[in-house]
């Protein structure tokens, strides 16, 4: 019995799972910078929720006195993961039939660059919605901007090694003409990470298309974070009213975004 569609169809869709994972996470730029709490996304919940806590003050305590009893506040930050992001499509069988290019797995990484693109907006909105903005009112990305960010984030408690500064594409030719990120090896590594511009003053700078002009973020990797209650998946049928062969597809991914740390880890721009 010859091989035909029928037994290929578990490979077809094993390559074409392989091409959208790979555009995914290709697609998500800021997203690796935050914190991924999806482990906490159970089943049957509607939000994410984990403690956080402050520390402990230390005494320096005299012979035969009584330590002081202190207190740690705990608090809960919350994620709430609403948004199921979804794209649909079907292609014309009799269109696909005359295309040169394999139609199936070119929409598949379109579908997961879109949707990877939109798990960027999503963290890129409430980075502006919830980030402190800054004292220095500065359009363009300047020396003194990054260190008051960093100033700012430090005397938060935030860790040195787990800053990043995110900006947009226009941000580019500022940053270039700060000698201290052109020879990242004066403040911070020479060594630049993978998906990294560069770095300046120990912070990994990173950018996304997403990210409008004038627009700028500085953040703790623990100040902002990302739930997924379900990863990207796909779902399809025949749909043999447009054409013997039509299938129709859908893939999707429920998650939601928000400020950790009661946003004292995340700055922005103080530009209007």
């Amino acid at each position: 019995m010859p091989i035909g569609d029928t037994d290929l169809a578990a490979t077809k869709q094993d390559v074409i799972a392989s091409i959208v994972q790979r555009e995914l996470i290709s697609a998500m730029k800021i997203k690796p910078s935050i914190r991924d709490v999806s482990a906490f996304a159970v089943k049957g919940s509607k939000q994410v929720e984990f403690p956080r806590a402050g520390s402990f003050s230390v005494e320096d305590r005299a012979t035969t006195v009584e330590a002081t009893k202190v207190n740690v506040t705990y608090a809960t930050d919350t994620i709430i993961t609403n948004r199921t992001a979804t794209v649909s499509y079907l292609v014309d069988p009799q269109d696909d039939i005359e295309s040169a290019i394999n139609v199936d797995a070119d929409l598949a990484g379109r579908a997961a660059r879109a949707l990877g693109k939109d798990v960027d907006t999503q963290i890129i909105a409430g980075f502006e919605a919830d980030a402190t903005a800054i004292t220095t009112v500065s359009a363009a990305i300047t020396k003194a901007v990054v260190l008051e960010m960093r100033e700012d984030l430090l005397t938060a408690e935030a860790d040195p090694n787990q800053l990043w500064l995110a900006v947009g594409p226009t941000a580019e030719g500022e940053l270039l003409a700060i000698a201290e990120f052109v020879e990242a090896d004066k403040y911070g590594s020479a060594r630049i990470p993978s998906g990294v511009l560069g770095m300046l003053f120990g912070v990994k700078v990173i950018l996304s298309t997403q990210i409008v002009a004038t627009r700028y973020y500085m953040y703790d990797s623990d100040g902002y974070g990302i739930a997924f209650q379900k990863q990207l998946s796909m779902g399809e049928r025949d749909a043999p009213e447009f054409g013997v062969g039509a299938m129709l597809r859908t893939w999707d991914q429920k998650f939601g975004t928000d400020q950790l740390q009661n946003g004292t880890l995340l700055l922005k721009d103080n530009n209007v």
